[in-house]
């Protein structure tokens, strides 16, 4: 529980040197990129914007099977919202 504390806060303190939300998203996807928790891959829930861009919308980790999880989770927000589509991908 400490280390999540203190990844959040370290977190936060890095978003506030880059004020731009592209900046921001940039430094949370390179973090994410580099410190894998547990020992499976952790996972990126994404939603398909009107673009066909994917926008990452949650990290999942500390599950057994982190995509697993993540395909329960994409189901049911794509049965919840039928005009998006989410779906997963490995962050690391």
């Amino acid at each position: 529980m400490r280390m999540i504390f203190s990844v959040v806060c370290l977190l936060l303190l890095a978003a506030c040197n880059d004020s731009s939300l592209q900046g921001q998203q940039a430094k949370w996807e390179k973090f994410v990129q580099a410190n894998r928790y547990g020992t499976s891959a952790d996972i990126w829930l994404v939603k398909h914007n009107a673009f066909g861009d994917l926008e990452r919308v949650s990290v999942i980790f500390g599950f057994l099977d982190d995509y697993k999880f993540c395909d329960e989770v994409a189901a049911m927000y794509t049965q919840r919202y039928p005009a998006d589509r989410y779906s997963c991908i490995i962050a690391n």
